[in-house]
């Protein structure tokens, strides 16, 4: 059996997941233990464990410029380490380390640099014997910003009056050996033709004689079944709360055909998830954040069970519905920090990040909507914003929380603006509740 290529998307050495500092000293944790370096240390790892025949790196290797001395030491130590197994590190060169990685693979003479300069490239992977030959095509960026689809760039070997002839692309997929599997990698923009990040035109990757094309540039992975995938690796690690479900490499085998598995590695774990909560019993905010631990690890238990010790955190952002009697231990759940929302009974730990509350009291609310009283009122408001919102309200609340709105929320570490229409139906409820209850004390001292 052939040894698998592992294929990598965006690592952005350099980069920590962002809004989890606060739990990770409770977990004995620290920032490096879940960035992008601790994920391609994982995935190095890896490679070495299927015995690889080779790695492969779709760009973004590196953040940016500043963090290339940082990413320099991860890249050289995993690539002398894969060097070490024999195993070959090939890169493509993405928008964000244009200036970085080719720094970086001039000193690290491990890591083969394709496509250097905006042409494309055709390298044979080294294999054995008993093992079909691989080639690899590959495109870099140049610079910043490539407006131009590189499967389009006219070949620079030919007379300019020429180059309506061959495309850059064709003239290096003459360079493929006969009978070889050809396995492109590029960064770029799929169908987006306007994008500043190599538009590349889905129908001339598939016109091209390729057996693959795998992408990076998107972090979230395409599914790539099929007998030739064309898409999006995926970022190697998730980077922030909108990178969620499964990442990690990928590893390529061609034994007689081409399958893919892609290996949950990443050391921290996204999850945006729904709970219904059912019980009329739950009550206290610890008994409703064991209830969300385990529903996100039911939702995960197919993915955690192959992460083989790799991940460390799972992060959920949770909507929890459905009827509660009393409402006082969500509301407490809500309130609580982030640190203190960490359920650690089990492996991995879960830290509930965000909590949207849709849970609704045990009330007709029809009912209630036809009496002439501020309880009727407030469900009818509710009636309202549930079927069809009226623009007016939903104009002032927003126009209220400008402010919030306007904020930068990216990188600062704290929550994303809730919808506008979740807000007005949460206070809504709330104050109908109070209402309600306000009124059967009255009946109760009567």
């Amino acid at each position: 059996m052939s040894r698998p290529i592992v294929l990598i998307g965006d690592i952005h050495l350099g980069r920590r997941p962002g809004g989890l500092d606060e739990v990770l000293s409770d977990l004995g944790l620290k920032a490096r233990d879940l960035s992008a370096g601790a994920a391609w240390s994982a995935a190095v790892q890896r490679a070495i464990e299927v015995d690889a025949r080779a790695v492969v790196l779709a760009g973004d290797v590196v953040e940016g410029a500043k963090d290339r001395f940082e990413a320099y030491v991860h890249l050289q130590q995993g690539a002398k380490t894969l060097a070490d197994e024999g195993i070959p590190v090939f890169a493509v060169v993405g928008n964000h380390d244009v200036e970085a990685l080719p720094r970086l693979a001039d000193r690290v003479p491990q890591v083969t640099l394709l496509g250097r300069g905006g042409r494309w490239q055709c390298v044979a992977v080294p294999g054995r014997d008993d093992e079909p030959q691989v080639d690899l095509l590959g495109w870099s960026f140049p610079h910043v910003p490539v407006t131009d689809d590189p499967t389009s760039a006219p070949e620079r070997r030919v007379p300019a009056a020429d180059h309506s002839r061959r495309t850059d692309l064709e003239r290096a997929l003459d360079d493929r050996r006969s009978g070889s599997w050809l396995i492109g990698v590029v960064h770029g923009d799929l169908n987006a033709p306007s994008s500043r990040y190599a538009p590349l035109s889905r129908a001339n990757l598939e016109a091209a004689a390729v057996d693959a094309w795998f992408l990076g540039h998107i972090h979230r992975p395409d599914d790539l079944r099929g007998p030739r995938p064309i898409g999006y690796l995926g970022s190697l690690s998730a980077l922030d709360a909108g990178e969620t479900g499964l990442h990690g490499p990928w590893e390529l085998s061609l034994d007689g055909a081409l399958s893919l598995r892609h290996v949950p590695l990443s050391p921290v774990r996204f999850e945006d998830l729904e709970v219904l909560l059912e019980d009329p019993d739950l009550a206290s905010p610890d008994q409703l954040l064991d209830l969300i631990g385990h529903a996100v690890r039911e939702r995960l238990a197919d993915d955690l069970d192959g992460a083989g010790g790799y991940l460390k955190l799972v992060a959920a952002r949770v909507t929890v519905s459905g009827r509660l009697p009393d409402h006082s231990g969500l509301d407490e759940l809500v309130r609580l920090s982030p640190a203190e929302r960490l359920v650690m009974d089990e492996d991995p730990p879960v830290v509930v990040t965000r909590i949207t509350d849709r849970v609704r009291p045990a009330i007709e609310l029809r009912d209630v909507a036809q009496s002439a009283s501020p309880a009727g009122e407030l469900a009818r408001t509710i009636l309202a914003l549930e079927d069809d919102p009226p623009p007016d309200l939903l104009g002032a609340a927003r126009e209220q929380l400008r402010p919030w709105r306007d904020h930068r929320w990216k990188g600062a570490g704290v929550p994303d603006p809730p919808d506008v229409r979740d807000l007005l139906l949460a206070a809504a409820w709330r104050a109908l509740e109070a209402v309600l209850e306000h009124r059967t004390n009255e009946e109760r001292r009567r």
